[in-house]
């Protein structure tokens, strides 16, 4: 029994020598007072900064049991020891033991003192989830983790390990809030007098039809799970849910008194399967998805839809990607037959990452809609650029986009057909501020600054709206 007992105890004292005076994880392994000593191990006495240098240097070299042991002995001298319930932790998990790997991890982030204490313990908890391949739990402790990173170099690492449990995890989650003081919140004309080119018709528009200001606030959840994963294909099972929210501003109440803020309110859910495939080893990415969903308007139901949707995205090179996308779409009001409406859409675009000068993309986009109503029937063609600068400005990254698409209505009528159909031209502009060194638990403020005018030969439809709208996106 001599020998173990003196091979164990030299074991512990070159664990505690190792390191001593190298500022291994400084902040949490500081020695409190000479004066201050923990129990004694195989008759060996150590003072509780040697305790701690050498639990975590028999962690490093792989000597869990001891590293265990010597953490428990720090949590005999003094149960709300963080360290010592970080090192139980550690060496838990490195014995593939999750359960307890957790239980402890758990203790030392409530009793962590420090930034790097409560990091590090959620990491573990990250970590201890994974190991039982719960992907989604060990991503939702990632985001714990980023709460209290210490420095960016940290930051980084902990981005690093989230995104590869992403691409792990079967199920994914995304939630997207904003809010948006506009001039125009309800998409009213900017004219109060109605006028039809080419038809001696003048009218008064109603203060509802009219711009109305005020604020809307947006959410939007969607969630995804993988039905089947291999090392080329992936099918997931989504659903997506939208909600908006308007309040009218006291001007807009004044001018519109008849009209109620949820007359505006909006909302949607569906449900749809999607399939991606590459299609060779560094060949295109193919994407076909169906999809079944509900809309509502100002409280009522207002249609039903189906949509089928195919898409390619194209590498060329390492800089250059070509994409695509067809889509068809068959929508049932929910009040009458008359207005079912059928819609084919297309794109097509490029984007092209243009090292230190930014990426910059460019999208044809256009579309047709047939309906019985021949107030719906339409067809849209029009363009959008992007650029964003590969730098940000200061603490704000930048991105820009503007667009333009032209919209022919050719049986539209106001009483009487209006000759050549009804003509909208529209002009969008926004610029996106992403402020990504306020960041928290990895997500970032994001301020969206967006003009649009439109012009028509019926004047109900010619609208100028600027508005402002602040919300957080996640940085991975």
């Amino acid at each position: 029994m001599a020998r173990p007992r003196m091979r164990r105890a030299a074991l512990i004292l070159s664990c505690a020598l190792s390191l001593a005076g190298q500022g291994v994880l400084a902040e949490t392994a500081t020695a409190p007072a000479p004066s201050e000593t923990a129990p004694a191990l195989g008759g060996m006495t150590l003072s509780t900064a040697q305790l701690r240098i050498a639990a975590l240097r028999a962690v490093q070299t792989g000597h869990y049991a001891l590293a265990a042991e010597l953490g428990g002995l720090l949590l005999r001298a003094d149960p709300t020891d963080p360290y010592g319930h970080f090192v139980v932790a550690q060496a838990e998990l490195r014995q593939g033991h999750s359960v307890a790997a957790r239980k402890a991890a758990r203790q030392a982030l409530r009793y962590a003192r420090t930034d790097v204490q409560k990091h590090e313990a959620a990491r573990v908890m990250a970590a201890s989830y994974a190991l039982d391949e719960q992907y989604f739990l060990s991503q939702l402790w990632m985001r714990r983790a980023m709460m209290d990173v210490p420095s960016e170099a940290l930051e980084q690492r902990a981005g690093r390990e989230y995104r590869a449990l992403r691409k792990l995890s079967r199920l994914s989650l995304s939630l997207e809030l904003s809010a948006a003081p506009s001039s125009n919140v309800n998409g009213g004309s900017s004219e109060e007098i109605s006028t039809v080119d080419g038809l001696p018709l003048v009218g008064i528009l109603s203060p509802s039809a009219q711009a109305l200001s005020g604020t809307s606030a947006r959410g939007a959840l969607s969630l995804a799970y993988a039905i089947q994963r291999g090392p080329a294909s992936e099918t997931t099972l989504r659903g997506y849910g939208t909600l908006r929210r308007v309040w009218l501003s006291p001007e807009a109440e004044d001018k519109a008194p008849d009209v109620e803020n949820s007359d505006f309110g909006s909302s949607s859910l569906e449900v749809g399967l999607q399939h991606r495939r590459r299609l060779g080893e560094s060949g295109p990415v193919a994407t076909a998805s169906a999809t079944l969903g509900r809309s509502w308007q100002g409280g009522e139901q207002s249609y039903d839809y189906t949509r089928t949707a195919l898409g390619l995205v194209q590498p060329l090179g390492a800089l250059t990607a070509l994409t695509g996308a067809v889509s068809w779409q068959v929508q049932r009001d929910a009040d009458s037959g008359a207005n079912d409406v059928g819609t084919f859409g297309y794109q097509l675009g490029v984007i092209r990452d243009l090292g230190a000068a930014g990426t910059v993309s460019a999208m044809l986009f256009g579309g047709t809609a047939d309906s019985d109503n021949g107030q719906i029937t339409r067809d849209t063609r029009g363009l959008r650029l992007g650029y964003e600068p590969a730098r940000p400005l200061g603490p704000v990254r930048l991105g820009f986009e503007l667009g333009a698409y032209r919209s022919h209505y050719p049986d539209y009528s106001v009483l009487f057909a209006v000759p050549g159909g009804r003509e909208d031209e529209v002009w969008t502009a926004g610029m996106q501020l992403t402020f990504d060194k306020l960041d928290y638990a990895g997500f970032v403020p994001v301020l969206d600054l967006s003009a649009e005018r439109s012009d028509s030969n019926v004047s109900r439809f010619e609208t100028e709206t600027l508005a402002v709208s602040f919300g957080f996106k996640s940085r991975f």
